[in-house]
């Protein structure tokens, strides 16, 4: 057996019910999944990406995603297939996945989480960087500003059809792992390297392609580090 030739992931440039997914996963800035506080950011050139401005005090969601498939060319995120992205609610759960073809085998369950560049280093909790959070804003135990979920097994395809129990927020997550089971959304967790991730329920079945759905939702707060941040969404495993 080998690993996969395709593995992409992707987002929903339409709707919950005229989807359309296009694979954001690649080389920035040529293929990225972009986040504003503002509607208005389609098209616009990497190096041109406008600053959002960290809260005075407390938190906020950043509301905005874009999936971009080259450096000038994006579209919004939930927006029907225009320029315009409507703002985060779980209501549009079709919003992100993983896509393999049945050329691979894994190994083992993968598991759905984002390192701090493409060398999928170490993330130090609690240092304020957008991974590591900070005790002030995200809780206690620093989880990432950067929120996962993910839905079902993947012994048969499942496909979501109903939006997850809650919104998602700051504190939100479980150190080590959340684990989906099947027919549901997995809770809420921190994106946090190999420190907090999500796992799937299952190892996928042997050279069978499969859509694993998910949601990602992004907080910055006081106390984040300003900076660029350009976290890696990974999807890890082993293969045969």
């Amino acid at each position: 057996m080998a690993d996969f030739t395709v593995l992409t992931f992707d987002a929903n440039d339409g709707n919950n019910g005229t989807p359309n997914w296009v694979n954001v996963l690649g080389t920035p800035p040529a293929k990225e999944l972009r986040f504003s506080d503002s509607s208005a950011q389609a098209n616009v050139a990497s190096a041109s990406w406008p600053y959002t401005t960290r809260p005075a005090s407390g938190t906020a969601g950043v509301d905005y995603a874009y999936a971009f498939t080259a450096d000038t060319t994006g579209q919004g995120v939930d927006s029907g297939a225009t320029s315009v992205p409507a703002a985060f609610t779980r209501a549009t759960y079709l919003q992100t996945r993983w896509n393999w073809d049945n050329l691979g085998t894994m190994a083992s369950a993968p598991i759905f989480t984002a390192y701090p560049t493409t060398a999928h280093g170490s993330v130090t909790r609690g240092d304020g960087s957008l991974l590591g959070g900070h005790a002030s804003d995200t809780g206690g135990t620093a989880r990432s500003y950067l929120k996962g979920l993910a839905y079902g097994i993947t012994a048969s395809q499942q496909t979501p059809a109903a939006q997850p129990r809650a919104d998602p927020v700051v504190t939100d997550g479980t150190t080590g792992t959340v684990t989906t089971s099947t027919g549901a959304w997995s809770g809420v967790q921190g994106l946090q390297g190999d420190n907090d991730f999500i796992t799937c329920g299952d190892t996928p079945p042997a050279v069978t392609a499969r859509f694993w759905y998910t949601m990602v939702r992004l907080f910055m707060g006081a106390n984040m580090s300003p900076g660029l941040h350009q976290p890696v969404i990974s999807l890890k495993y082993t293969y045969v």
